[in-house]
């Protein structure tokens, strides 16, 4: 018995826990800042080049498919070691490589989303002014965002067309450095006495975001809205659309500038759509360099990357789907399997997830929203939530006590800097993941993330450190979870 007491006691100073309790890093010798560089460059390309979900999925599909993985509806068998990927409708993408292990025995997963808080054009989105002589769009916000921040900034318009036929038209207008860009116009504060008597929250409403597209003659009022018909005129003949195919569209607004380094230290990245596509860029860069490596891990390794979480995770590509238990059911034909009701649940149940999504830092600006001694600071490392939720945790996933020391066990060892992370005090408000939706598939699961500033803005901001501890900790996970208890 006293043998084993000091065997357990060398294993936890061996395991030094690299948990960051104080705003620094709490590690032995000098960060890998030639790395962190090198993954920050590709991180910033990815968010240059990602502006939607349908952008991501299109994104990663080169990329997997360059770096040998292979779709799965073309595949008859799977050996280990084996990339693969199973996209969902263009706007979700499961990423996995084959363990060594039986499937049955489970998968480690982590699961994220592509889908970012955005201004989504009306199905009828074109107006006209002929007094001010200004053609706009109307709009119909997506997620939850605070209205104001979306004036005044220029926007591009960006997605897809689906005509009548079938001919789908992608729709991309200030993207490019030369392209024009759209605007909200904001209210000058000269004459702002009756507005700024509203509420914050609704000093800009939703009927007031709507895009200047055009800027023609002023026209008199017996002219039936002839701004509109230049607005259109424009589109039909750079794309061939008319005014009924936008109703069969998926066209948005989002902020028109690229991300750049923030601080002159560049420590941080600011930019649009860090929620989400941080967590599926570090949980898919992990995958592709494990098969780059030639790691073959024990178990099977997924990243299931979702849509539509921003708007409560509905529809047929969201968390809420079949597209999990579809792709389980593939997987297990592959494997040689039947893919029988039991085998699909001891494979979902034998399985550990990790649900990654961004959580809020503490903003020094507004100190009193948060629980000092439960908040994420910025590079302070890939934080651990134990739950989400809002008030009495109405609508977490908690995860288990079993599951939350698995997995400081795993960063400990791996020398994964981490801190713990609630959203904010308990009355405050709160928010949700898509946790809960594994938790239902009889899966262990725990949230865990990157900390940003500005969360649900045009601009948010994040550390490159932590960015780099994200991708680490998600390879960990990959290759090493469960691991085994002193």
């Amino acid at each position: 018995m006293a043998d084993e007491k000091v065997k357990r006691k060398k294993v936890r100073r061996k395991l030094k826990s690299p948990y960051a309790w104080t705003r620094k890093w709490v590690h032995e010798g000098e960060l890998p800042i030639e790395e962190i560089s090198r993954l920050s460059s590709t991180y910033m390309d990815h968010l240059g080049k990602v502006l939607t979900e349908r952008d991501a999925v299109a994104y990663w599909k080169e990329r997997l498919t360059s770096e040998g993985f292979w779709d799965l509806d073309g595949v008859s068998g799977l050996d280990p070691g084996d990339g693969f990927f199973i996209e969902n409708r263009g706007k979700g993408l499961l990423v996995g490589i084959a363990g060594g292990k039986d499937i049955l025995e489970g998968a480690n997963i982590i699961v994220s989303h592509l889908d970012s808080p955005r201004l989504d054009l009306k199905p009828r989105p074109v107006s006209g002014d002929g007094d001010t002589g200004l053609g706009m769009l109307r709009t119909h916000y997506y997620g939850g965002i605070k209205k104001y921040h979306w004036v005044n900034i220029p926007l591009c318009l960006t997605g897809k067309v689906v005509r009548t036929d079938g001919e789908v038209i992608d729709v991309s207008i200030g993207r490019k450095r030369n392209d024009p860009v759209f605007v909200i116009p904001d209210l000058l504060p000269h004459l702002s006495k009756t507005q700024n008597r509203r509420k914050l929250s609704d000093g800009i409403r939703g009927e007031e975001l709507r895009a200047v597209a055009f800027s023609g003659p002023v026209f008199s009022d017996e002219e039936k809205d002839p701004v509109s018909r230049k607005v259109m005129s424009y589109l039909r003949r750079r794309y061939g659309i008319s005014e009924e195919d936008l109703i069969s569209s998926e066209l948005c607004l989002v902020p028109a500038w690229g991300p750049r380094e923030v601080g002159l230290d560049r420590g941080l990245i600011g930019s649009y759509g860090h929620d989400n596509r941080v967590s599926s860029f570090s949980a898919n860069e992990s995958l592709l360099s494990m098969r780059k490596e030639g790691k073959v891990p024990d178990r099977w390794c997924l990243s299931i990357c979702f849509d539509k979480e921003e708007i409560g995770s509905e529809g047929p590509t969201s968390a809420r789907s079949a597209f999990v238990e579809l792709s389980f059911h593939r997987i297990l034909e592959l494997s040689g399997k039947r893919g029988t009701s039991r085998e699909l649940s001891a494979a979902m149940s034998s399985s550990f997830a990790l649900s990654a999504d961004v959580k809020s830092a503490t903003n020094p600006l507004f100190r009193s929203v948060q629980d000092p001694a439960n908040s994420a600071r910025l590079g302070a490392g890939l934080t651990i939530t134990k739950y989400t939720g809002r008030g009495g945790k109405i609508g977490a996933n908690d995860a288990s006590a079993e599951m939350v020391s698995a997995i400081r066990r795993l960063y400990n060892e791996h020398g994964i800097v981490w801190q713990m992370q609630e959203t904010g005090k308990v009355d405050q408000g709160g928010g949700g993941t898509v946790a809960k939706f594994l938790a239902a598939r009889n899966m262990d699961v725990l949230d865990t993330g990157i900390p940003l500033l500005s969360m649900h803005s045009p601009f948010e901001v994040l550390s490159k450190s932590d960015l780099y501890m994200a991708y680490k900790g998600f390879s960990a996970f990959f290759l090493h979870h469960p691991v085994q208890k002193p």
